[in-house]
């Protein structure tokens, strides 16, 4: 990543992180989906909860990020 200010810099390790726990979570569904699905329903439920709570943590991550990067913080 270039240069950027430190508010830009911390918008992009938000972005990272939600991004990359977002992967761990879908992998742990695929995992869940091979696994008797029945029984594990309710895991499965809360771990697509997890996942859409990241997916607004990392929408809120990247509007801050393109925000910071275009003012230059």
């Amino acid at each position: 990543m270039p240069k950027a200010g430190r508010k830009t810099q911390a918008a992009w390790a938000d972005l990272k992180e939600s991004w990359r726990m977002i992967v761990d979570i879908e992998k742990e569904g695929f995992k869940l989906t091979e696994n008797e699905a029945d029984r594990n329903y309710d895991l499965m439920k809360d771990k697509l909860r997890q996942a859409d709570a990241l997916v607004k943590k990392r929408r809120s991550a990247l509007r801050r990020y393109l925000l910071h990067k275009k003012r230059g913080d």
